[in-house]
C-alpha cells in the first residue's frame, strides 16, 4: 500500500473513509489495518484520483453540506487511440481479453483434473463514511449516471479460458486459447437497480451503523458468491442507513478485484457524491462522459503488442532474467510466509517453491482456500496523529507506506510462534501494493474504472523474535534508527 503525503490537508468533519482491499485466498488468513481520516485536497480541481494507490488506504473528502467531489470524467484519447484492439465507439458493444492480472482475480480451477476446486475470486471492498443520508431515488439516479461513465460496471466475462492444450510436466503451461476470457460491455446492460442493495439499521446510533457496515466488509472481503462473471455485474455497493435521515451513512463498494483497484473506487466514489450533491441542489447531473474499454495493465505498462503472447521469449532482456533468478533465490533466505497454522511445518521451507509450481499454495492446500477467512481490525487516526506521522516520514525520508510495512514486520516479531520467542531471528517477506499507472509506458490515465494494481515483495530483515515489544519496551533514539533503518529497506 502507498500513499502521496504531499497532497493531503485536514479539514472539519466531512467524509470518513474506510478503505482496504483484498488480493484474495492465496494469502488468506491476513489481517488488514483499515484507517480512518478526514481531509480535503489543497485544490480539488487538481487533485487525481491516482493520487491514492491499490492499498489499504485513502484520504478524500466532501463538503459537510453539499458532499461535493472532484470532477472526473474527462475523455482519455491517449488511452484510446493505443489499444487498435478496443472499439472506439463508447456508445456501441466493446469488449477486450483479459489481461494476466485480470484472470488472476477472477474464479479458475487449479488444474485441468480438479475440476471441483475452485480458486475463489480476489475481491476488492471499501466503505465510505457519509456525513449526511442521500434519498433512494437520487442514489439510484446517481448511480446510474457514474455507470455511463465506465464499460466495466456494466460488463460480463465470456469465453471459459481454456487452452488447446497443457504442455508441462504439471500441466500448468498452457498452449493456445481458443476462447479467451473476454469483458463484454453493452451500454445500459446494468442499471443501479441490479447493484444497489438498502440495508436498514434499526437504530439510530453511530456504533450500530458501524457494526452493520463491517459485517458486511467481513463477509464481502472473503466470499465473492455474489458476483457471476458470466453474467455480470461485477460489482455491487450497499447503502447502510440509520433510522434517521438526517443522520450518517455507509456506502460499501464490493468488486470482483479483476475491473477495480482503490484509485478506481476513489473516482466512482468522487463521481457519486457529485452527482448527489448536483441532483439535491439542482435536480439533475452533468452528463458523464462514456469511457473506452480500459486497458489491461500489462498494455499500460508495457505498450500494446507486448504481451507474452505477441514477443514470446523475444521480448525478454537481461534484467527480466536477473530479477526472476533474484525472486525465486529469495527463498533460499527462508522467509516467515504469513500465515501459517500454529503446527503446520510446510511453510518455511525453501522447497516449496516446487511445491507451487505445482499448483499447491506454499501456505497450505488448494482444497483449504474456500474456509480461509480474513482477519480484519478496524481503526482510526486522528488529525494529530495523521500529521506526526507525515512529519516524521518527511523527517526521515521514507513513504508513509514503508513506515506502516517496517511496522506491520516488527509486530509479527511479536506475536510469530504464537507469541513464544525461540530466541531466533527471521527474515520477512511483505506484500506491498502499487499503482501501476505511475510505471512503464503509462497509457492508463486513470480515467475509466479498471484494475492497474501491481505488487512487489520486500524482504526485511533478519528480525529478531519480539523485535517489536523490545524497541516499544525501551524505547530511545538509537531504537528509532531501526525503526527507521527497517522502513527504508
Amino acid at each position: 500500500m502507498m500513499l502521496q503525503p504531499d497532497r493531503i490537508s485536514p479539514i472539519s468533519v466531512a467524509l470518513l473513509l474506510y478503505l482496504a482491499t483484498s488480493i484474495g485466498h492465496a494469502f488468506a488468513p491476513r489481517s488488514v489495518l483499515t484507517l480512518r481520516r478526514i481531509t480535503q485536497p489543497s485544490n480539488p480541481r487538481q487533485a487525481s484520483s491516482t493520487d491514492a494507490d491499490d492499498g489499504g488506504m485513502f484520504f478524500a473528502s466532501a463538503s459537510d453540506e453539499t458532499l461535493l467531489a472532484r470532477p472526473g470524467n474527462a475523455t482519455n484519447d491517449d488511452a484510446a487511440t493505443a489499444d487498435a484492439g478496443q472499439v472506439n465507439n463508447q456508445s456501441s458493444r466493446q469488449s477486450r481479453v483479459l489481461g494476466s492480472q485480470e484472470l488472476l482475480m477472477l474464479p479458475r480451477q487449479y488444474g485441468p483434473k480438479r475440476d471441483k476446486v475452485i480458486f475463489p475470486q480476489m475481491n476488492h471492498v471499501s466503505c465510505a463514511i457519509l456525513s449526511a443520508t442521500p434519498s433512494d431515488t437520487v442514489l439510484q439516479k446517481a448511480l446510474d449516471a457514474a455507470m455511463q461513465a465506465h464499460p466495466l460496471l456494466h460488463c460480463r466475462v465470456d469465453g471459459d479460458g481454456e487452452p488447446d492444450k497443457r504442455i508441462d510436466l504439471f500441466q500448468m503451461v498452457r498452449q493456445g486459447e481458443p476462447n479467451p476470457c473476454t469483458f463484454v460491455s453493452e451500454p445500459n446492460l446494468f442499471s443501479a437497480l441490479d447493484v444497489l442493495k438498502v440495508i436498514d439499521v434499526p437504530s439510530t446510533d453511530r456504533e450500530a451503523l458501524d457494526q452493520s457496515w463491517q459485517k458486511s466488509f467481513n463477509k464481502n472481503l472473503d466470499d465473492g458468491s455474489w458476483c457471476d462473471a458470466a453474467k455480470g455485474p461485477l460489482w455491487k455497493v450497499e447503502l447502510h442507513r440509520t433510522a434517521s435521515s438526517s443522520g450518517p451513512c455507509a456506502l460499501l463498494f464490493s468488486f470482483n478485484h479483476a475491473i477495480s483497484d482503490q484509485s478506481s473506487a476513489n473516482r466512482l466514489l468522487d463521481q457519486i457524491l457529485r452527482n448527489v450533491a448536483e441532483l439535491e441542489s439542482l435536480g439533475s447531473t452533468t452528463p458523464a462522459i462514456p469511457q473506452t474499454m480500459p486497458l489491461a495493465l500489462e498494455d499500460s505498462v508495457m505498450g500494446v503488442s507486448r504481451r507474452w503472447s505477441d514477443v514470446q521469449m523475444d521480448g525478454v532482456g537481461t534484467d527480466t532474467i536477473r530479477y526472476v533468478v533474484n525472486k525465486a533465490a529469495e527463498g533460499l533466505r527462508n522467509p516467515v510466509i504469513v500465515p501459517d497454522s500454529a503446527g503446520r511445518k510446510e511453510g518455511s521451507n525453501p522447497l516449496n517453491a516446487l511445491t507451487i509450481i505445482s499448483g499447491r499454495a506454499a501456505g497450505g492446500q488448494d482444497n483449504e482456500s474456500q474456509s480461509r477467512r480474513s482477519t480484519l481490525q478496524f481503526r482510526s487516526l486522528s488529525r494529530e496523529s495523521t500529521s506526526a506521522l507525515l512529519a516524521k516520514c518527511r523527517e526521515n525520508e521514507v513513504s508513509i507506506s514503508n513506515a506502516l510495512t517496517a511496522a506491520a514486520a516488527l509486530t509479527a516479531t511479536d506475536v510469530i510462534d504464537n507469541g513464544k520467542p525461540k530466541r531466533k531471528s527471521r527474515n520477512y517477506k511483505v506484500l506491498q501494493s502499487l499503482d501501476m499507472r505511475r510505471y512503464g509506458a503509462k497509457l492508463d490515465q486513470g480515467e475509466s474504472v479498471a484494475c492497474m494494481a501491481g505488487s512487489m515483495d520486500l524482504m526485511l530483515g533478519p528480525l529478531a523474535d519480539r523485535s517489536g515489544r523490545t524497541l516499544k519496551q525501551t524505547y530511545t533514539p538509537e531504537a528509532a534508527t531501526i525503526f527507521w533503518n527497517l522502513a527504508r529497506e
